[in-house]
């Protein structure tokens, strides 16, 4: 995946640590690559997450929230099947 480049990157990964001074003190800060965070991915939620969404989407004739997560949408299917 190609990094957003752009002046204010370009500056900011300059090796003039003057730039970065700079804009760091108008707000800026470096780009965040998510590869070096070593973040693990969440395959089986996102799976989860989306037969909840199948199945509520089912249930009610419409799409779910794009803001639940998996326990509010198994809690709202839950107290429909109780109802």
């Amino acid at each position: 995946m190609k990094a957003n480049s752009t002046y204010m990157t370009r500056a900011l990964a300059s090796s003039d640590r003057r730039f970065a001074i700079i804009l760091g003190k108008l707000g800026y800060t470096a780009p965040v690559n998510a590869e070096a965070l070593d973040v693990p991915s969440d395959a089986n939620g996102e799976a989860e997450l989306t037969a909840l969404r199948t199945q509520y989407q089912e249930k009610f004739g419409r799409r779910p929230s794009k803001t639940w997560d998996v326990e509010t949408l198994a809690s709202k299917i839950a107290e429909a099947t109780a109802d």
